[in-house]
């Protein structure tokens, strides 16, 4: 399963980093290699069967603050 989350994020790098990163849009591809950090650490996270809490409760209560019951 790791052997595809690798080649996936590849091709990742290689058809949306590198165009960025040569056309110097420096904002696009810092945001672009932020979240795809963070959806390979999920996605190798998930390949090893470890749990990841659901953000349902917290997004819930973050919501209710703001708009009230």
């Amino acid at each position: 399963m790791i052997i595809y989350i690798i080649i996936g994020y590849t091709f990742l790098v290689i058809f949306t980093f590198i165009p960025l990163y040569k056309k110097k849009l420096w904002s696009d591809f810092w945001v672009n290699t932020i979240l795809g950090v963070l959806s390979l650490i999920m996605a190798v996270l998930i390949s090893f069967n470890v749990n990841i809490p659901s953000p349902a409760k917290p997004l819930e209560h973050f919501i209710t603050l703001i708009l009230g019951k």
